[in-house]
């Protein structure tokens, strides 16, 4: 009776919606594509898409896509670092406030609400940290308009934070597509495996043995060695809204720091 009612249950699904309040994080979020006449710009959306090809394929054992898990979450975690100290100085500057005043958050009396789907848990930390940068631009603002910080302050810190989260967005770009290879056949030298390392550059021997992944890579499945060749699988479901995929050139071996800390996860908390 317990085993029916299982087959019975349906998959569990959750509704998410995420609300920005700036236009600089919304134009972030949408990018800019190319029937505005002008270079496209990729936004989150379309970054979550690439996270999610990219996820998919190190599932398949891709051992370059895998490597790229690994360098997509150093850029997040050295994002992480740069938000959270870039708020607390924001936040520094409100508390200096006398009790007399008080100064309500600004929010948007129109803000922008969306449904969203990720590539996986990449994809959630970068959303993350997009609606960090639009609190961050929201206190950057305020604190401009009462004069906690001068016009020259309030501007270098939304140019630099812009350069930050755009480079985070632009990063999965340059990455190539699925290698066509999995570990095996890195151990097992064969033809296929030194195409794929002529092309694309040696990994580093730890992540070509599997003894390195990012903590949040999928789970691998392996495939018989006729399917090796095989297209990787159509996208799941949080990928039903993401933009197609860019073209794009760049190198799989993109040399990647390891960090000791792991600010991934320190948010600061809101309000």
């Amino acid at each position: 009776m317990a085993a029916q009612a299982q087959q019975q249950m349906g998959a569990l699904r959750s509704k998410i919606r995420m609300t920005l309040h700036t236009y600089q994080a919304t134009r972030l979020w949408h990018g800019r594509g190319v029937e505005s006449g002008k270079p496209q710009i990729i936004g989150m959306r379309q970054m979550l898409a690439m996270i999610g090809k990219i996820q998919r394929d190190a599932a398949q054992d891709d051992p370059y896509a895998d490597y790229w898990l690994i360098q997509i979450e150093d850029k997040l975690r050295e994002n992480r670092q740069y938000l959270n100290n870039q708020l607390h100085l924001a936040e520094k500057r409100l508390a200096q406030l006398p009790d007399q005043l008080t100064v309500e958050e600004n929010l948007s009396q129109q803000p922008f609400t969306t449904p969203i789907y990720t590539g996986g848990q990449l994809g959630w930390l970068a959303i993350r940290q997009l609606i960090d940068y639009d609190r961050l631009v929201r206190q950057v603002l305020l604190a401009g308009h009462i004069a906690q910080m001068s016009r020259n302050a309030e501007h270098n810190i939304l140019r630099g934070v812009h350069r930050k989260m755009h480079g985070l967005v632009d990063f999965p770009k340059r990455y190539p597509g699925y290698s066509g290879i999995t570990r095996d056949d890195l151990a097992a030298n064969n033809a296929r495996a030194r195409q794929a390392i002529e092309k694309r550059g040696e990994l580093p021997e730890d992540v070509a043995q599997g003894k390195r992944r990012s903590k949040y890579a999928p789970p691998i499945r392996k495939t018989s060695p006729n399917a090796k060749a095989a297209t990787v699988p159509d996208a799941t479901r949080d990928e039903a809204e993401a933009a197609p995929d860019t073209p794009t050139t760049g190198s799989a071996n993109t040399p990647s720091e390891t960090n000791t800390e792991d600010p991934l996860d320190q948010d600061l908390p809101n309000g």
